[in-house]
């Protein structure tokens, strides 16, 4: 978890704006929409019905969105915020595919540990986990989707399908 957290937040002094002295985003679109919906979520207690922003002059029915990305961002900010970690949605956001990514080589640690425990026991099947969940944290293909910066769906994804997995 160590390993994949390092490697995720090394990105983080070249999201300080120098201009304002604040935080942003990755160069992604879809990271801009589920913070300033989290943003909106945290503001007013839930997501509006038409984003008047998207789909000008008609705006977007966010029903016909998966909404349960944006309301995790703001759920997240609002639990660093209760222990004073953060200082906008937006720096929570950066945060939260890294956050989001710990849990998720946590889950695959057990799940591919009860993968193997039957067949070579409970100590070589936790080493095998180890080992796993080490290449899980280091594989290049996920690290665009998980790293700091780009608050994507990916990165919860990956978590519910490996606790879907294990469980």
């Amino acid at each position: 978890v160590f390993i994949a957290v390092r490697i995720r937040t090394r990105n983080l002094p070249g999201l300080k704006d120098v201009t304002t002295g604040g935080w942003t985003l990755g160069p992604d679109l879809d990271p801009w929409l589920f913070t300033r919906w989290a943003e909106y979520i945290v503001e007013h207690g839930k997501l509006m019905t038409i984003d008047t922003m998207r789909y000008v002059p008609l705006g977007f029915n966010t029903k016909e969105e998966l909404l349960l990305h944006p309301y995790m961002m703001a759920w997240f900010h609002k639990a660093l915020a209760v222990f004073n970690l953060t200082d906008s949605v937006t720096y929570s956001s950066i945060l939260y595919p890294v956050f989001m990514f710990a849990l998720t080589v946590l889950a695959f640690f057990f799940f591919a540990k009860e993968i193997f425990v039957d067949s070579m026991g409970k100590r070589k099947a936790t080493i095998t986990g180890l080992v796993a969940s080490f290449f899980l944290s280091v594989v290049p293909a996920l690290l665009p989707r998980t790293i700091a910066g780009i608050p994507e769906k990916e990165s919860p994804g990956f978590l519910f399908l490996f606790l879907a997995f294990y469980f």
